[in-house]
Formats: structure tokens, C-alpha cells, sequence
């Protein structure tokens, strides 16, 4: 999004598109102040295999090929989230395309939120806060003490 304050402060969201039949659709999200590094995706990723195992309900968490999605720290957990209930599905390289929470997130940025320029990282943080209420998203808790 467009800002004023130059490369200082950045908002990024992790999120699952939860698709259920052909009805149902959920949007789960975590948002970070900040870069996203492998660190950020672990506590989200078992934080998803935490909800899965509790509700013994089996998630598909499909994964492009960014380097924090492809970080030895993950590889690592694989089988242990698999044991939980959390497969990891990774897409080819170059299509992005194939995952479905893409368009969520071209609706988001490039619909739902005002085009205008942030003053402030709090100011772009309350415009992503909005737009994912409209899309009904949920926040996932991530702590520590997941892992």
C-alpha cells in the first residue's frame, strides 16, 4: 500500500482460506508489524495444528515457495504437525495462481481498502483491520508457548 513514512514501520498478514464443501468459506488471519520471517510462519503454522488437533478436523495449509515457507525450521515440524492433523501442500514455483487466498488478497487490497496514501502504521494497520472484518476473518493467537 501506499505510505508516507518511507521504509520505516510494515504491516503483513498471514492468513488461511478455510474452504468447506462448496458453500462455506472462512478467512483466518494473524497480523504482524513488521517483516514475516520462518519464525512468524512456525507459531502460525502450529498454532493452526493446535486448532486442528482440538477439533479433529484434518487442514490443508497450502504454501508457495517463499523462503520463509521453505526455511529449514519448517521442514523440520512437518511430521510432527501431520501427527496433529496439519498437512503442508507446496504449490510448483511461479503459481501463485493455484492458491486460492491470493484473490482474497487482491479483493482486499485492491477493493476494500481506501486507494489514499498512510500517514501513520497505525492508520494502514486500522484500514487492513477494517477490510478483514468486512471479509468476516477471524484472528488466529499465536504465542510462544504454542511451539
Amino acid at each position: 500500500m501506499k505510505r508516507r513514512w518511507g521504509s520505516e514501520g510494515r504491516v503483513n498478514l498471514i492468513g488461511t482460506l478455510c474452504v468447506e464443501g462448496e458453500s462455506h468459506e472462512g478467512l483466518e488471519y494473524r497480523m504482524l508489524e513488521g517483516s514475516c520471517d520462518s519464525e512468524e510462519v512456525l507459531l502460525y503454522l502450529d498454532a493452526l495444528a493446535g486448532k486442528a488437533e482440538q477439533e479433529d478436523k484434518p487442514c490443508v495449509v497450502v504454501l508457495d515457495n517463499a523462503p520463509f515457507h521453505t526455511a529449514g525450521v519448517i521442514r523440520e515440524r512437518e511430521e510432527e504437525w501431520e501427527a496433529r492433523g496439519l498437512v503442508l501442500y507446496r504449490l510448483p514455483a511461479y503459481c501463485p495462481h493455484l492458491n486460492l487466498i491470493e484473490g482474497v488478497w487482491r479483493r482486499l487490497k485492491g477493493f476494500l481498502m481506501p486507494r489514499r496514501f498512510y500517514d501513520r502504521v497505525g492508520e494502514l494497520e486500522q484500514a487492513v483491520l477494517h477490510a478483514l472484518r468486512l471479509l468476516g476473518a477471524v484472528e488466529i493467537q499465536c504465542s510462544l508457548g504454542d511451539t
